[in-house]
C-alpha cells in the first residue's frame, strides 16, 4: 500500500472513528440559541383556560392543594400513589435493594422513584377527557377497593366518568379502565388521552466531551407501523406526532413509564419536549408523551369504556415481553440488534453458571474473541506480509518519488507478484466490526448489569470507576499492543498511532460504565495474547530452520528458512512466484547436490 492509499485509509478510518465516538460518547448538542422559556405549565392549544390548573389564582391553588388525597397501589414490585386532583401518579418507588440510592449527605439508601415531576398538570398517567368538561378545580372522589385497586369517580357537565386503576398480573403493570356515561340527551363524542411525563434536570444529563453520554439521558418514544421512534430533547423542542401507535412514553437507559391500549392501536401519540428554566439559566427538560385513544361517539344514556395498559419501571427485557403489546421495542439494541439480543443471551447464559456479571463479561469477551480468532489471525497474516516487503516499498519509494503515478503501478505489481492484497487486513476488521458495535451497546443498555458488583473496589457495573485505575490500566494495556502491532506505516505516523489512541481511548473511558471498561481491558489483554503466540510461532519456525540448515546434507539458502517462516504465518510463496513448484536447481539445493 503507497503513501497515497494509506493516508487516504487513515483519512477515512479517523472520519469513521469521530463518527462512531460522538455517537457513543458524547453529549446531545445543546438547544438552538433561540430557544426561550417555554409558555406558563398547562397553557397553548393542548388546554383552554377552563380546564388548566395553571390558570387558577394562587388562593385557589393552595385550597386545591390542601384538598388533595391520595390513594396507594402496592405489590412485592412497587409501591403507587395517586392523587385525586387528577388521578394522576405522584410518586412510584421501586422495591428492592438493587434499585435502592445513595441519600446525599446520609449513609442511607433510597428507593429509586420514577415520578419525576411535582405539578399537578405533569402528574404520569392522568387521563384528560377530549370532549368532557372537566373543570380546572375538580376534585374526585376516592375509593381504595383493594391494596391493589383504587377508583375515581366523577360527573359533571352531561358526562358521568369513572376511573379504575389496578395492579396486573405482571411486575410494574398496571390497568387503567375509564368508563364515560353520558347523562345528557345528545350524542357526545369523546376522546380519551393518558399522559406521561418526565423531568430530567440538565446536572444529571451530563456531556461534555470527557463527559460521556449519562444513562439519565431521557427520550419520548412511540411505536408505530414501522418499529419504534426515540426522539431526544433537541428533537422534541418543536413537537412530534406518530400515527397508529402500539405504545408511547418517556424512558432513559434503564426506565421507562410506556402507555398502551389494551386492544388494537391508537389513533396517533404526540411528544413534546420543553426547556426548563431557574435563576434565568436552563435547568432541565420536561418531556410529554400523550397515547390519544379513538374518538368515539357516546349516544345519551350510553356508556364507552377504554383501557390503557402503563408499564412503569425498570426496561427488562423479559418483563417487557411479558406485559405484551410490542413493549420490548423500548429497549434499544441499535443497528445490529440481532447481534446485540444474542449478546445479551449468552452473557445471561455464562451468568448462570459463574453467578456474577463482571466474570460474566470476561468469559463473553474470551468467547467472542476466540469465535473472531480465525478472522484476526488472517489480519496478522496480512499484515506480516505487508512486513515482509517494506523494504522493497521503500525502493520504491525512493525510485519513484514524487511520482505517484509510476510509484502506485509499480506497488500493484509488487503485490501482484507476491500475492499480497493490499485490503486484506482491513477487511478482517469490517468483519468484526458489527459484532464490537453489537457487543458494545448490549453491555451499555442491558438492565442486568445495573448495581451489580464485580470484585474490590468495581461495585456497579453500570457507573465509572470511582478511582479510574481500570480505564488507566487498559491505556497501558493498549499502549504496549500498539508496540507490539507491526506496521508498515512512516515511523512518524506510527509513533503519533502508538500514543494517540491509548490516551484517547483511557478518556473516554474514564466516565464511562465499569462493565464496559472491563470489556475493554479484557478484549486488550487477549489481543496480546494472541499477538504473542504468533510471534512465538514465528520464531519457533525460523530457530528450526536454522538448526536444519546447519545440521542438514547441504547449506540451506536464507530462502528457505524465508519459507519457513511463510508458513507459519500463511504467507508462503515460493522464490519463483506464488503457485509454482521449485525447478530441478531448487530441488538439487534441497539434497545437497547443488
Amino acid at each position: 500500500m503507497d503513501d497515497s492509499q494509506k493516508r487516504s485509509l487513515l483519512v477515512v478510518a479517523a472520519i469513521t472513528a469521530a463518527a462512531l465516538l460522538s455517537w457513543m460518547f458524547l453529549a446531545p448538542p445543546e438547544p438552538p440559541a433561540n430557544t426561550t422559556r417555554p409558555p406558563a405549565a398547562g397553557s397553548g392549544a393542548r388546554n383552554t383556560p377552563a380546564t388548566s390548573p395553571a390558570a387558577l389564582g394562587e388562593a385557589q391553588r393552595r385550597a386545591r392543594s390542601a384538598a388533595q388525597r391520595t390513594a396507594i397501589i402496592e405489590t412485592p414490585d412497587f409501591r403507587a400513589t395517586f392523587s385525586n386532583l387528577n388521578t394522576g401518579l405522584v410518586g412510584f418507588t421501586l422495591k428492592g435493594e438493587r434499585f435502592t440510592m445513595p441519600v446525599e449527605g446520609s449513609e442511607r439508601r433510597a428507593p429509586i422513584e420514577i415520578v419525576t415531576t411535582d405539578k399537578e398538570q405533569y402528574f404520569p398517567l392522568r387521563v384528560e377527557l377530549g370532549g368532557v368538561p372537566v373543570p380546572a378545580d375538580a376534585v374526585w372522589q376516592l375509593e381504595q377497593l383493594s391494596p391493589t385497586a383504587v377508583r375515581f369517580t366523577w360527573e359533571g357537565g352531561g358526562f358521568r366518568v369513572a376511573r379504575k386503576i389496578e395492579a396486573g398480573s405482571g411486575p410494574y403493570q398496571l390497568w387503567s379502565t375509564v368508563r364515560v356515561t353520558n347523562t345528557s340527551a345528545a350524542a357526545r363524542p369523546v376522546r380519551v388521552n393518558v399522559w406521561a411525563h418526565h423531568y430530567v434536570k440538565r446536572a444529571d444529563e451530563g456531556g461534555g466531551f470527557l463527559g460521556g453520554r449519562s444513562p439519565a439521558i431521557s427520550q419520548g418514544v412511540c411505536r408505530g407501523p414501522e418499529g419504534a421512534k426515540r426522539f431526544e430533547r433537541k428533537d422534541l423542542l418543536a413537537g412530534y406526532t406518530l400515527e397508529r401507535v402500539g405504545f408511547a412514553g418517556t424512558e432513559n437507559t434503564y426506565f421507562a413509564t410506556l402507555l398502551a391500549p389494551d386492544r388494537g392501536q391508537a389513533d396517533f401519540c404526540t411528544l413534546k419536549g420543553s426547556d426548563r428554566f431557574a435563576a434565568g439559566e436552563e435547568h432541565g427538560t420536561l418531556l410529554e408523551a400523550r397515547l390519544a385513544h379513538p374518538r368515539v361517539s357516546i349516544a345519551p344514556g350510553a356508556s364507552a369504556t377504554v383501557r390503557t395498559l402503563a408499564y412503569v419501571g425498570p426496561k427488562d427485557a423479559a418483563l417487557l415481553a411479558q406485559a405484551g403489546h410490542g413493549l420490548t421495542d423500548a429497549v434499544d439494541l441499535g443497528f445490529f440488534s440481532i447481534i446485540a439480543r444474542a449478546m445479551v443471551q449468552l452473557l445471561g447464559f455464562i451468568h448462570g453458571f459463574v453467578g456474577n456479571w463482571g466474570l460474566a463479561i470476561i468469559l463473553m469477551t474470551v468467547c467472542v474473541k476466540l469465535v473472531l480468532f480465525p478472522l484476526t489471525l488472517s489480519q496478522l497474516r496480512s499484515m506480516a506480509k505487508m512486513r515482509q516487503l517494506k523494504p522493497e516499498l521503500d525502493k520504491l519509494n525512493d525510485l519513484y518519488g514524487d511520482d505517484r503515478e509510476k510509484k502506485g503501478a509499480a506497488t500493484m505489481e509488487l503485490y501482484r507478484r507476491h500475492g499480497v492484497n493490499p485490503v486484506a487486513g482491513c477487511l478482517p476488521s469490517l468483519a468484526q466490526l458489527p459484532v464490537w458495535w453489537a457487543l458494545y451497546t448490549s453491555l451499555s443498555t442491558n438492565l442486568a448489569l445495573f448495581h451489580m458488583p464485580f470484585a474490590l473496589w468495581l461495585t456497579d457495573l453500570t457507573s465509572p470507576d470511582p478511582y479510574f485505575l481500570m480505564p488507566l490500566a487498559l491505556g497501558v494495556l493498549m499502549w504496549v499492543q500498539q508496540r507490539m502491532t507491526p506496521t508498515t506505516m512512516d515511523p512518524a505516523q506510527a509513533k503519533i498511532m502508538q500514543w494517540m489512541m491509548p490516551i484517547m481511548i483511557t478518556a473516554f473511558m474514564l466516565f464511562l460504565p465499569q462493565g464496559l471498561t472491563l470489556y475493554m481491558f479484557t478484549n486488550s489483554a487477549l489481543g496480546i495474547a494472541q499477538q504473542r503466540y504468533i510471534e512465538y510461532r514465528l520464531a519457533k519456525s525460523t530457530a528450526s530452520a536454522e538448526v536444519a540448515a546447519v545440521t542438514g546434507d547441504g547449506a540451506q539458502p536464507a530462502g528457505v528458512a524465508g519459507a519457513e517462516e511463510s508458513k507459519a504465518t500463511g504467507t508462503g510463496s515460493s522464490p519463483q512466484g506464488p503457485g509454482k513448484k521449485p525447478g530441478k536447481a531448487g530441488s538439487a539445493r534441497r539434497t545437497g547436490r547443488g
